[in-house]
């Protein structure tokens, strides 16, 4: 019979009473709903929207932020590498606007020029290759490349790589975003050959394309002469509007101090792969080799591991050489003004093939149109336009496959996992119920002393006991507890025959107080070592929460309400203990038998700390421990998406065990 009739219900006072009751639950419904949204938004942001605090992506619906996300992968989370592309000051990735080109002809050139020539590998870095803690998708495909070319086996890979990579987590691209600068030294062995494979196999809009004048801006004139250009005006003479007039131009200027600075970045500062020089200069070049090899042709041979027969027989490179030895003396040559005269170096990069290639489509000389500023920041705002489906799924879901990654790729976290959880549901299921039957079943005197005992163990946070538990396990007693177990029971067997008139309590005394002389001081005085380690072991892990005092709390009362007239009745029909409590009891508690194993899957899952200290050997780490690993060295917003996916699990058993659960809760009571 309802509290409410149904035609008190019609009245306007009721109707409100349930108004504000659903009220309350729709607002207590949005305040656990909204933190969650807040997660599941933070979990796919990165460096650049992490700090704008909304239910909902902002990339999803702002092409805005798309942009400034797409820019920050591209560039490896790099502001600086930014403007050395784009020949701006941005300062942060949330000041990045969309860009709409002045010349539209001119960025469908450059795309086309992109598309059409083959760039060599040196003039531009692979894009979308890591930084600020994320895993970006040429990241992420140059690992799934290493680990098929090697079967997933990380020790042949590391022999390989020359590299001590520990596992395939490790693995990732070499760094070539600084391949503008002279500091940069390509390496054509190891890591290096399948990454410049890899690197060319990739889509051109995932190029970073050197900006060399944009490097000239950044790396020395505006060190040197600060970002005012009315600074760099006054020292040279010149009436430029911004550093965008000011170009690092084919050959040295005439004079002045822009020669001066031209000299000097070029000799010193540029990448080789952009540098180029006169066939005039082969004489200088063999004096230059002859004297830094003693005239020797057998000290060449022997550094360059060629076979000439004479230094004239050596050919002269107008561009860098490939070999390192080789390499280190070009740069050298080049870094000596006296063997190098300055108008013999001209300077061949990115513009300078553009210009090339945007004067043969106008069919001018590529005089008349130079310099032509790269509309590389134009272009990148296209690519996102293009490719803006593609790029919101992308940044959706790179966080996520950045975990799950890292999960399957460290070994056994998943299958610990799964034996640990299986382990701990089982002994739960097995002790804990035994213990309550006991103390139910038979009504001792100390039984609610006992349960006070097992309750206060509550009291205590799992912290206090780590370093106790730790010190147990590592020196754990075995031999003794199985010697005064097995003298406890011989005795108590003995004393049965030997003393059968007398009280059973004097004899389990006698027979418990053997046992514990055998097992703490026999044994240890017969064995050295008594002890055993349990660290590294599963033991470790199910030993300390095998029993559980809520839980035999619980079931005990669970078992107090069952009816005693099944167990006399099972008596009559000749039933033995284990009979009444394996078919009576166990059958009848199905619905708090899953709260016990839904405590003891929660708690096995969610244990971090205690498997981090008892178990060193990351070979038996378990999921949580590595989802810790993870978030020490990963962006905040990975930590929301390793929190997402390690709450699935559990988020799972409770929708699709919720009513076993209920009537656990709902049993009881009405029992």
């Amino acid at each position: 019979m309802p509290i409410i009739s149904k035609i008190g219900a019609r009245h306007w006072k009721v109707r409100v009473v349930y108004a504000t009751i659903f009220g309350i639950l729709i607002t207590g419904a949005v305040t656990m709903i909204y933190p969650l949204l807040l997660m599941l938004a933070g979990s796919v942001k990165s460096q650049t929207d992490f700090y704008h605090i909304a239910p909902l992506p902002r990339f999803w619906n702002s092409d805005r932020v798309l942009f400034q996300k797409y820019a920050e992968s591209k560039y490896d989370v790099r502001i600086d590498h930014l403007e050395m592309a784009w020949w701006e000051e941005i300062g942060s990735w949330r000041k990045i606007e969309p860009i709409v080109a002045a010349d539209g002809q001119l960025v469908e050139a450059f795309l086309d020029w992109r598309r059409e020539v083959d760039l060599p590998p040196d003039w531009y870095a692979l894009g979308h290759a890591g930084g600020g803690g994320m895993l970006p998708i040429n990241a992420r495909l140059f690992r799934r490349k290493m680990y098929k070319q090697y079967d997933g086996d990380i020790d042949a890979c590391r022999l390989a790589m020359a590299i001590p990579y520990n596992s395939w987590v490790a693995v990732s691209p070499p760094t070539d975003s600084m391949g503008y600068s002279r500091r940069y030294n390509p390496q054509f062995e190891g890591i290096e050959l399948p990454y410049r494979e890899f690197k060319e196999s990739r889509p051109v809009h995932d190029r970073m394309i050197f900006n060399i004048d944009a490097v000239f801006w950044r790396t020395y004139l505006k060190p040197k002469y600060t970002s005012d250009i009315n600074e760099y005006n006054r020292l040279h003479s010149t009436n430029h509007d911004s550093y965008h007039d000011v170009f690092l131009t084919h050959r040295v200027p005439a004079d002045g101090l822009i020669r001066q600075d031209w000299e000097a970045f070029v000799r010193t500062e540029l990448n080789l792969a952009f540098v180029r020089l006169q066939p005039e200069l082969a004489a200088p070049y063999g004096q230059h080799i002859a004297l830094k090899y003693a005239d020797s042709i057998d000290e060449f041979n022997r550094s360059y591991g060629t076979a000439y027969r004479s230094l004239a027989e050596i050919p002269f490179p107008l561009t860098v050489p490939t070999s390192p030895i080789a390499r280190v003396d070009w740069n050298d040559f080049i870094t000596d003004p006296q063997a190098c005269p300055v108008e013999s170096i001209t300077v061949y990069g990115p513009r300078q093939a553009f210009e090339e290639y945007v004067a043969q489509r106008r069919d001018v000389s590529p005089a008349a149109i130079s310099p032509l500023k790269l509309p590389i920041a134009a272009v990148d705002y296209h690519d996102v336009m293009s490719h803006r489906s593609a790029l919101r799924w992308e940044f959706t879901t790179r966080n996520y496959k950045q975990v799950l990654a890292y999960i399957l790729l460290h070994g056994r976290g998943i299958v610990n996992t799964l034996i640990y959880c299986f382990l701990a549901i089982s002994t739960a299921l097995l002790v804990n119920p035994l213990a309550a039957y006991a103390l139910s079943r038979y009504k001792l005197p100390a039984t609610y002393a006992i349960l006070l005992f097992c309750m206060a163990t509550m009291a205590f946070p799992g912290e206090v006991t780590m370093i106790p538990g730790f010190l147990l396990l590592k020196r754990f007693p075995l031999w003794p507890i199985v010697a005064g177990a097995a003298t406890f029971v011989i005795a108590l067997w003995a004393f049965g025959r030997i003393m059968p008139n007398r009280s059973e309590v004097l004899r389990m005394t006698l027979a418990l107080g053997l046992g514990i002389v055998v097992g703490a001081w026999g044994i240890p005085v017969i064995m050295q070592r008594p002890n055993i380690t349990l660290l590294n072991t599963f033991w470790a892990l199910i030993l300390p929460g095998m029993a559980n005092g809520f839980f035999i709390f619980l079931l005990k009362g669970f078992f107090d309400s069952l009816p005693r007239e099944l167990y006399e009745a099972a008596e009559i029909d000749g039933a033995g203990e284990w009979t009444k409590f394996w078919t009576i009891t166990m059958s009848l508690s199905q619905p708090v038998l899953a709260v016990i194993a839904l405590g003891a899957f929660t708690g096995a899952y969610s244990a971090f700390m205690m498997a981090l200290i008892i178990i060193p050997d990351q070979d038996m780490w378990t999921l949580m421990v590595w989802i810790f690993q993870l978030q020490s060295i990963s962006h905040q917003s990975v930590v929301y998406a390793s929190l997402v996916i390690a709450a699935m699990p559990t988020f799972l058993v409770f929708v699709f065990c919720q009513n076993i659960i209920i009537r656990g809760i709902v049993v009881p009571v009405e029992k």
